[in-house]
Formats: structure tokens, C-alpha cells, sequence
């Protein structure tokens, strides 16, 4: 019978496609744990490659002296191979899966009586063993699951907010505003969404000021909640979702929010909505507030929660009739902080492209002061994607060299993927260097940031009068966003933030971002406000409300381009605008453009208006682009 088995485990070939694909249809079909052709299944074969060598490892050590046949060979009285299983029962070894039903049981028979006439499929001992080697996979896979659960677990306790999970609860249940407020990395943004479902709230939506955000919070709190393959947890953006009818937690722009009002003026979908970063004061945020404080009235039952840095909190529990505050202590360790204010010489003119040396000394700076066993990563702000483009090319040399970083940049045009690389652990001995706009001020949060160097620049929209168009222009940063900035470099461990400028330009920086209602033109918001029937735009009553000047030459801009007649509503053009995610001029340039026939040229002239610039320099040298160019 031995020399049998021995016959058919030598026509047995674990590594033949062929034979892998038989133990796929016993194992692994539709309606088992593990599906054929998924990443488990994937995981699981990588695993079983590892496992057999291990067994031929274990059995070769063992041949070679008796000693080892304890470990390893036969029980000399009973003659069963001992696989190295414990013994004893104990909890720590139980799986809950199995994998023994009987339709399998049915197959092993067959595939042992086909086994004996003419050795084509797996027999009973290939079955058997193969069943060993995929229990010890789920039983490793479940062990390391459940490692990374209580590590979830142990942090998520150990967030700031943690301790005052019953008090937001108890004010979101007797009062229909609340505003949490708390420094950055305090746990608000995924932990309160998480409280309100697991307290029983099921329709919750959570804006945020970026797409980028919307992502990567709904990614972080799908996988705290353990619905990491699920659709309970989702977000929307312009053009992409992943809602469906089961969602229940939804995280959207603050735009994607006032479109669903315009369309469901009760917004009966949801019972709680909350509105992050509002302290960020866009243009969207300050509209929604002024739509959601006149809501309220209509639905008593709704729940609105605020969640704000610690600036300027008084302002908005005044505007929802002083509701009540919850302010959430930061985590921040000592930062200190170094001014390095850049040379004459060294400082860009508009038209010249930033000049690298002040950042690059950074980096020399912390390879001389800091060995490379000491972890943490450098934060690097800078305005805009042109300026994180030259920075990154000339780190990308200098890292190149040194081999102690890699070099990453961190911006919203990125996809998905580059900007989950943010995330990752660098190797032992290499730190991170990411190269950031201000989307990693509040939006974002990366663990292991231990240094911080801020230009003190950001862009921001403006309105251009000479085309009369919205533009990205660089401005100097408020005290308020400087010290968010700073914050950055405390969450770990100690800190250092290097401010490329003087502690004099510091004082002299406003105390709070202006918002973006003083700053712009208001005529996008003026018609989203007719096509949301919100009455004269004099008497909405924003958070801050803009000068009327500023409405007033709105209204004369939309009755210039048609899109409001003599007695301010809202023209044919102008329902056809309203509907359009662009400027006022770039969207009449697109209905007119359908109207002559002329769609394709228009469509090219309103998208290179749209952007700063249309033409893109690859930050990393590829070799096809620069064959192509020549």
C-alpha cells in the first residue's frame, strides 16, 4: 500500500498548472470562503509554495538523526507522521472556518478510487494534505487579522477624542447643531462618523472640503469598521462613486452636497449631516451653512455636526444660536521651531522657477543632525504643483545620491494610487520627504512626521480682472494656517518645524485665512443661489457675509452675460449655466459652442481655460517622453 501511495505521489505534481486547477474546483469554487481567482486565493498559493518547502526542509532535517523524529519524522509506536501540532487544545490554535463539508468528503472518495485505476486527479492523502496546508493558512491569515484588529483597537482608544465618545453622542441627541472642535490628528474626521453608526444613527453624510479626502477617509473608516469589502461606508465625488442603496455612512464634497439640496430641498435621505473642516471658510462651505441653518427649521429632526481646527470656533456657535461646543484637546508633543528665512539671492521672481538650495540644505541638515536609525519623515509645504515639481527634481537627485529618502510629491490632480504612497512605511534607514500643497494641512493626516519645512506660501482663487476670471494666485499664509502646519510635526514625537521665513513676516501674517467669499467673485455663487430659489442674495444671512458691492457687481456680471434678466431671474441660459461645474463665461462658451455646432474646438478652449496651464512637465525623467519630444 506504501509503495502505492509512493507511485501516486510521484504522478502527482503540486506545482502543475493542471493539477492546480483540479484542487481549485474542490476548494476553492463561487460559494466557498476562498474564491478562485481572488486575492486570498492568490495569497493562499504564494503561502502553499512557502509551506511545501518548509515541509521538505523539515523532512530532510529530520531524516538525518533520531533526535529530530519528535519534530519532524514518524511516531516510532503508531506510525503517523507528526506535523508539529501542538499537543494540547488551547484557543489560540482554534479556526473558525472549515474546510471538511461534505460534498468534498463525496470528492475524495472518487478522487481515491480514480486515484487507484489510473493516477489522473488528486487522491485522498494529495487532498488531505492539501486541506492541512489550507488550514494552516486560515489559521495564519485569522491570527494576523486579528493582530492588526487589536492594534486598530489599541489606537483608536488612545485618540484624543476616544474619552468623549458619550458626551458627543448625548449633545448630537439634544440639540440639532453641535460644533466639535479639536487640533488636527485628535481622531474627529473617522472617529465621530464611527460613533453615530455604531449608536444607531444609518443615514450619516460627512462632507469634506477636497476630493482627496473624501477618498482616503472613506477607505480609512470602511477599514476601521471592519467593511473594508463592503458598502456601508462610501463616498462621492464629481464623476466617480461608490454608493449604493445599502451605504449609510457617505462622505462627499461640500458641492456634491448643495447639488442634492437643490434637487431634495428637505434632504430626507439623511439624519445627521456632518460638515468637516469648517474652518477652511470656502466659498461651497460658507453657502451650505447659510442652506443648512435655514433647513434646520424645516426639519427638526435633522442633526448637523461642525467639525472645526481650534480657530475662531465662538463665530459659528454663534451663527447656529450659540450651539454648544465640544473642544477636543490636541496630542502634540514640544516642536521647536527653527526661522530660516531664504537669501535675497535665492528668491524667485514670478516669471523664475523656485530655486531648490534652501530646501535641499534642509535635507543635508537633517542627515548631519539626525542619524539614520531615528525614524521620522520630513513634511515639506509649498504653494502648487509647479513649485512641488522643480523642489521634487532637484530631492529626487539629491535622495538619488545619499540613498537616505525617498521623495514623494502630495497634491489633488495626483491618481489615487500616488497619493496613497504617502502613506507607506519607508525601508529601515530611509525617511520619507513629502513634498505637499496645503492639502496636508487639515485634509490629510500622515503618522511618522517628525520634521516640518513651510515656504509660508499657499495658492489661492482670486478674481483676475483682466480676463474677469478666477485665478490661482500665491499668497502669504495666515498665523493660523502657520501653526497648523507646525502641528504636523508633533503628532509622534518631538519635533522640528523649519520656517523658511522671518519671525517678523510671521507677526506680520493676517491672524485667519481670509475667506473665500472676500476674496472672489461671487457670480458662480450668485447663480447657484437663484437656482436653489434662496430669494435676493442682499438678505441671505451668511456666517460672514460679503460686501454688497460685491454681490451687486455679480448681478450686473450675470444680466451683462444673459444669464439673469432685468428683474434678476435666473434667463434660459442662465438654468443651463447653473447646471455647469464651471466659470459663467467657460460654461456660455460651451452652450453657445453646442448651439453653432462648434463643440469640439470649444470644448478644447473652455479646458485649457480651466487650468492654470496645460502643459505638464513630468517631474520624474522619462525616457519616452523626451524621445517623443525630440
Amino acid at each position: 500500500m506504501d509503495s502505492d501511495r509512493r507511485r501516486d505521489s510521484r504522478s502527482w505534481d503540486w506545482d502543475s498548472p493542471q493539477c492546480r486547477f483540479q484542487l481549485d474546483e474542490i476548494f476553492f469554487r463561487e460559494n466557498d470562503y476562498i474564491r478562485a481567482g481572488s486575492p486570498e486565493h492568490k495569497e493562499f498559493w504564494a503561502f502553499f509554495d512557502r509551506f511545501q518547502r518548509f515541509k521538505i526542509k523539515r523532512e530532510m532535517s529530520g531524516s538525518g538523526f533520531s533526535g529530530e523524529e519528535e519534530r519532524g519524522g514518524k511516531d516510532k509506536k503508531t506510525g503517523t507522521k507528526d506535523l508539529g501540532l501542538p499537543k494540547e487544545y488551547d484557543a489560540r490554535y482554534r479556526i473558525n472556518v472549515s474546510v471538511f463539508t461534505r460534498d468534498v468528503e463525496e470528492r475524495m472518495g472518487r478522487s481515491d478510487h480514480r486515484s487507484r485505476q489510473r493516477s489522473s486527479g488528486p487522491g485522498s492523502q494529495e487532498i488531505s494534505d492539501f486541506r492541512l496546508a489550507l488550514l494552516h493558512f486560515l489559521d495564519f491569515s485569522q491570527k494576523q487579522s486579528f493582530g492588526k484588529l487589536a492594534k486598530l483597537r489599541r489606537e483608536q482608544k488612545n485618540l484624543p477624542i476616544f474619552q468623549y465618545q458619550d458626551r458627543i453622542l448625548e449633545l448630537v441627541r439634544f440639540h440639532p447643531v453641535v460644533v466639535v472642535a479639536g487640533d488636527t490628528g485628535c481622531g474627529k474626521s473617522t472617529q465621530v462618523p464611527q460613533y453615530l453608526l455604531s449608536a444607531g444613527f444609518s443615514h450619516v453624510a460627512c462632507t469634506q472640503p477636497r476630493r482627496i479626502a473624501c477618498i482616503s477617509l472613506a477607505k480609512r473608516v470602511s477599514f476601521e469598521s471592519l467593511n473594508q469589502y463592503g458598502s456601508k461606508v462610501g463616498y462621492q465625488i464629481r464623476f466617480e462613486t461608490t454608493r449604493t442603496t445599502s451605504t449609510k455612512l457617505l462622505f462627499l464634497t461640500e458641492g456634491l452636497l448643495l447639488r442634492q439640496i437643490q434637487q431634495d430641498e428637505s434632504l430626507d435621505q439623511y439624519q445627521v449631516v456632518i460638515v468637516d473642516e469648517v474652518h477652511e471658510r470656502h466659498l461651497h462651505c460658507d453657502l451650505l451653512l447659510g442652506v443648512l441653518r435655514t433647513l434646520l427649521k424645516q426639519r427638526p429632526d435633522l442633526r448637523l455636526i461642525l467639525m472645526s481646527a481650534t480657530i475662531n470656533i465662538k463665530l459659528f456657535s454663534e451663527y447656529f444660536n450659540s450651539a454648544p461646543v465640544l473642544q477636543v484637546p490636541g496630542r502634540l508633543f514640544p516642536i521647536q521651531v527653527i526661522y530660516k528665512p531664504i537669501p535675497p539671492e535665492e528668491q524667485a521672481s514670478r516669471s523664475e522657477k523656485l530655486d531648490p538650495r534652501p530646501y535641499l540644505r534642509i535635507l543635508q541638515g537633517i542627515d548631519q543632525r539626525y542619524p539614520p536609525e531615528e525614524r521620522g519623515d520630513l513634511l515639506l509645504f509649498l504653494s502648487g504643483v509647479a513649485e512641488i515639481s522643480t523642489i521634487q527634481e532637484a530631492c529626487q537627485i539629491y535622495a538619488t545620491h545619499t540613498r537616505r529618502w525617498i521623495v514623494l510629491p502630495l497634491h489633488s490632480t495626483l491618481s489615487l494610487a500616488q497619493q496613497d504612497k504617502v502613506f507607506d512605511i519607508a525601508p529601515p534607514g530611509v525617511r520619507k520627504c513629502i513634498i505637499s500643497t496645503n492639502i496636508a494641512e487639515t485634509s490629510v493626516t500622515i503618522d511618522g512626521v517628525r520634521f516640518v519645512a513651510d515656504s509660508g506660501k499657499v495658492k489661492e482663487m482670486s478674481f483676475d480682472p483682466k480676463a474677469k476670471m478666477q485665478r490661482l494666485q500665491e499668497f502669504w499664509i495666515s498665523r493660523a494656517s502657520s501653526e497648523q502646519r507646525k502641528g504636523r510635526a508633533g503628532r509622534t514625537g518631538p519635533g522640528v518645524c523649519y520656517r523658511l521665513y522671518s519671525e517678523s513676516d510671521y507677526d506680520a501674517f493676517a491672524p485667519y485665512p481670509v475667506p473665500e467669499i472676500h476674496r472672489v467673485a461671487l457670480d458662480s455663487l450668485i447663480l447657484q443661489m437663484k437656482s436653489m430659489n434662496l430669494g435676493d442674495p442682499l438678505s441671505f444671512v451668511f456666517i460672514d457675509p460679503p460686501p454688497p458691492s460685491s454681490i451687486q457687481t455679480a448681478v450686473t456680471y450675470l444680466k451683462q452675460q444673459g444669464a439673469l434678466d432685468n428683474r434678476s431671474e435666473l434667463t434660459s441660459i442662465g438654468k443651463l449655466l447653473a447646471q455647469l461645474p464651471v466659470d459663467v463665461v467657460i460654461g456660455k462658451m460651451l452652450v453657445l459652442g453646442s448651439l453653432f455646432n462648434l463643440v469640439e474646438p470649444m470644448l478644447t478652449v473652455a479646458a485649457a481655460l480651466s487650468v492654470q496651464s496645460p502643459f505638464l512637465r513630468s517631474s520624474q525623467q522619462n525616457p519616452d517622453c523626451a524621445t517623443t519630444r525630440q
